[in-house]
């Protein structure tokens, strides 16, 4: 009779999965005005990230609240392309939608930097068809342009938007002009840090002992994360405004750092956060002042290094590298790989054991959408223009330094 029962449960089991998989699955859109329609989102979208596979921080609700709230804030639309089975959300993708001239462009939600991956947050069996119904549902959004950053070319989202309509003039440049490479650090499938330390250069390893062994002989060396609000403000305020002295002084544009607007965002998203167990701001500090930090996006899977800096007096004794160390075996501690994020650096080389390429993709929704062509064609002729006036003066700088060295 037991046996007649558990088959007969397998079999129940079986048709009920069946019927949920038969569910046939339907795309909306969600146009969100106001914070409390935002708000409304709160008890579907933190079921969904607890049971996908990979939630990236910057799909958490917290994060993409903080940003809608913005944006709203800015007279701007927030938009949220939905996925159901039944009643249940399967899939969502939030977008804003700003306005460039005649056009509407969605982008993902930011801090303020819009650096962040875009792309949906969907549930733990993250299938192809998952996606193609994600993607489907986002050109349904109220704009004429979808704009994704940095897109992971032999990734599920890129496979999913192969065969849209999208800029002719914008895929026509050149890779390195379209794209970047990225670095990260595949940590789950070692046993034990000391694993993968071991595959680091040993010049690499050597320097992390001996520069903390000097650091430790200079004062009070402390390498951690801030775990109260007052102190991620104090590290934060001090890291934005070293990163934004960093880029004045070398003449290097950019925006997010010449104003607050992402800092504040991160002390407000630190009050929302619990510090005690997520090193979202990292730091090394030197007799109690900071002298390297970093703001972590840490997801489910993956902890991205999205915004670092350091004290250059201290560049000698590789404070970098010790804040790395720190973050990386976090990382490795919890379960999470870990993310350097796409753009060159020699340090994360160093410290990767995986490259990819990505590159930014703009998905037109509409003929509208076309209206970007000319001014993208303009701007890519003026910079071949830039490029050209640098080489030939290059050029001619050298042949009057050879000319001059005959000379002589």
């Amino acid at each position: 009779m037991a046996e007649m029962d558990e088959v007969n449960s397998d079999r129940f089991s079986a048709m009920a999965g069946n019927l949920c998989a038969n569910v046939r699955l339907r795309q909306e859109v969600a146009v969100i005005e106001t914070p409390a329609a935002f708000a409304a989102l709160r008890q579907s979208w933190d079921m969904l990230a607890a049971a996908a596979e990979d939630c990236p921080s910057c799909l958490t609700f917290s994060f993409c609240e903080l940003s809608a709230a913005h944006v709203i804030a800015s007279g701007g639309v927030v938009n949220v392309a939905l996925v159901r089975r039944g009643d249940e959300i399967v899939a969502l993708w939030p977008v804003s939608i700003i306005r460039k001239g005649l056009v509407r462009v969605a982008r993902a939600l930011t801090c303020g930097s819009g650096e962040e991956y875009g792309g949906p947050l969907l549930e733990s069996n993250g299938s192809d068809e998952l996606y193609d119904h994600a993607t489907a549902a986002v050109r349904r959004v109220n704009a004429d342009i979808l704009e994704i950053a940095m897109v992971r070319v032999d990734g599920p989202l890129e496979k999913s938007l192969a065969g849209l309509p999208r800029s002719w003039v914008f895929d026509r440049l050149p890779a390195r002009w379209r794209g970047l490479d990225g670095y990260s650090i595949r940590l789950r499938e070692f046993p034990r840090y000391d694993d993968f330390l071991a595959t680091l250069p040993k010049a690499l390893r050597n320097s992390l002992r001996y520069n903390r062994k000097r650091l430790e002989g200079k004062g009070v060396l402390e390498c951690g994360w801030s775990q109260t609000v007052d102190d991620a403000k104090a590290v934060l305020t001090w890291l934005f405004a070293n990163k934004r002295q960093w880029a004045i002084s070398r003449g290097v544009d950019t925006p997010y750092l010449m104003d607050d607007q992402v800092r504040d965002f991160f002390i407000a998203l630190a009050q929302r956060t619990d510090l005690a167990t997520t090193p979202l701001v990292a730091f090394v500090k030197m007799d109690g002042v900071p002298v390297a930090a970093s703001v972590n996006l840490v997801g489910s899977k993956t902890m991205e290094y999205f915004i670092t800096t350091y004290d250059e007096t201290f560049g000698t004794y590789s404070v970098g590298s010790l804040l790395i160390d720190l973050v990386v075996r976090w990382s490795h501690a919890h379960g999470r790989d870990f993310d350097f994020r796409p753009l060159r650096a020699d340090y994360k080389a160093r410290w990767s054991n995986r490259e990819t390429w990505h590159e930014k993709r703009l998905i037109m929704l509409g003929i509208r959408g076309r209206l970007v062509e000319l001014p993208l064609l303009c701007a890519q002729l003026v910079r071949v223009q830039r490029k050209l006036s640098t080489l030939i003066a290059e050029r001619l700088k050298a042949r009057q330094k050879n000319g001059a060295e005959v000379s002589t």
